[in-house]
């Protein structure tokens, strides 16, 4: 270690040789309390991962990740030791917090009797859950399979790219929509008229009555959350809802209530996550 980053770590808790790896951010160098900041977004229900790199093993261990769990209080926690991956299951999130600065700042390990031996990642379930989430998205399975036959998941990194093309996918095929949060009001309700005029032609349905628009109702004095949140507490069968891609835009879809909620919950299986568009 360079006197610099010796520097840096003692008196500043900064990390410039660990990677750190999350939904928002994913490069070397971090300060310890973004763990806390991140297991925090996690509780919350905006972050479904976090993953941190030693730039060398620490007793065997290359990587130590914790992912959201069953229960919204707590988190499994999983080791990369020796080319075998071991978990920790349901970890409440101060604990979370103490293990993840530990190994940081101590390069230490929990006790090896608090975690077991587990399977590698299964790709056929993964695969699964992603087809079953593109069918439901796209609303036509035979454009989902032709999706998913190039689609690679044979690892997380292939999984963050698929869950890329994805959103290009539904964005090509007008199912979904990049804003920017500093859109402008008029051109907000043009997009969502558009989705919805577009989400009527996919399901064969009249929408419109269900999901009407009082442009008189905004202000535009607003913002872009606001403006979703108005919608979602007039509309009584659909939601407007988010796809989280990591970045500071905002992608929107129109699905109905049965819909958004299975689509939720299959983005948290594969570690991403579909939300109500204001909390996105």
């Amino acid at each position: 270690m360079s006197f610099y980053n010796w520097i840096q770590e003692k008196l500043f808790d900064n990390y410039e040789e660990w990677r750190m790896k999350s939904p928002n951010y994913n490069r070397n160098g971090f300060n310890i309390v973004g763990i806390d900041n991140t297991l925090k977004a996690m509780e919350d229900g905006f972050f479904m991962y976090i993953e941190l790199y030693p730039p060398h093993a620490i007793d065997g261990c290359t990587a130590m990740k914790a992912r959201v769990g069953k229960t919204q209080d707590a988190v499994d926690i999983f080791l990369d030791i020796d080319h075998k991956t071991y978990r920790m299951a349901d970890v409440s999130y101060p604990e979370a917090v103490q293990i993840m600065r530990a190994f940081v700042k101590k390069r230490k390990l929990p006790d090896s009797s608090l975690y077991v031996e587990v399977a590698n990642l299964d790709i056929k379930q993964m695969r699964s859950t992603f087809t079953e989430l593109a069918t439901l998205l796209l609303g036509n399975a035979k454009q989902a399979n032709s999706f998913m036959t190039k689609a690679k998941l044979n690892s997380m990194e292939d999984l963050e790219d698929s869950w890329w093309n994805l959103y290009e996918k539904l964005q090509s095929k007008g199912c979904a929509v990049e804003l920017s949060l500093k859109i402008e009001l008029e051109d907000f309700l043009y997009h969502v008229q558009k989705l919805i005029h577009n989400k009527n032609l996919c399901t064969g349905e009249n929408l419109t009555g269900d999901m009407s628009i009082d442009t008189d109702a905004f202000d535009a004095g607003q913002c872009i959350m606001d403006w979703c949140a108005h919608l979602n507490s007039t509309w009584k069968n659909h939601k407007l809802v988010g796809m989280d891609i990591g970045t500071d835009s905002l992608v929107l879809m129109v699905l109905s209530n049965e819909e958004f909620k299975t689509a939720q919950e299959l983005a948290k299986e594969l570690l991403h996550r579909i939300d109500v568009a204001e909390r996105s």
